[in-house]
């Protein structure tokens, strides 16, 4: 087992409304949000590792505390995104509009729980072609379940969260560098946590 430094950053979480003429088309230009918390509950002891099992591929496994804050019992739906992105890139200097270097900064995406369609939109570029990509807000919100009963995440004082996403071994490979964690009310599946953390092998 490999321990994993952890460093917070924020990126752009897409938000929007399911509209049944659209499907799952992606509106690009509703605003993203950075980074959503709430006062009703915190994480804590979070803690990432990398594990490998077998010869064809790494796991990263997550675990985290969620601790109530109030008097009254929690419900919600939890989703943690493990993922590969691409850095944006400067042109010239730090004053510059970054760029990215590839149109598709998301090369490796595995979610917990459900299936990775899930977070798998269409989206129309300025040519008019649809092209698949991936957008780290689920389409189905309530399959952010408890994997045990079936039912939202029930929290009366603390919970322990744990999942595992596995990268299998293929050519120009790489590990997950960032974890994204979501955590949807149940009554009205709002989002109320978003967080990104980016991970990296501890230098010994």
């Amino acid at each position: 087992m490999k321990q994993l430094l952890i460093s917070f950053f924020v990126i752009p979480v897409v938000l929007f409304s399911q509209d049944k003429s659209t499907g799952d088309r992606l509106d690009i230009r509703n605003k993203p949000v950075l980074s959503v918390s709430s006062d009703l509950f915190k994480l804590r002891n979070m803690c990432f590792s990398k594990f490998q099992y077998d010869i064809s591929g790494e796991t990263l496994e997550t675990v985290f505390q969620i601790e109530n804050l109030t008097n009254a019992q929690l419900q919600f739906y939890i989703f943690v995104i493990a993922s590969y992105e691409l850095d944006h890139i400067t042109k010239f200097s730090s004053f510059d509009r970054p760029i990215p270097i590839d149109d598709n900064l998301i090369k490796n995406i595995q979610a917990y729980p459900g299936d990775i369609a899930n977070f798998e939109y269409t989206e129309t570029d300025e040519n008019g072609v649809d092209k698949k990509v991936y957008q780290k807000y689920p389409k189905n919100i309530k399959a952010g379940i408890d994997q045990e009963t079936g039912k939202p995440h029930i929290v009366h004082d603390t919970i322990i969260f744990r999942s595992k996403h596995f990268s299998k071994f293929v050519k120009n490979y790489h590990f997950f560098n960032t974890v994204t964690i979501l955590v949807f009310d149940a009554d009205d599946e709002k989002l109320v946590f978003c967080q990104n953390y980016r991970v990296r092998p501890i230098r010994r």
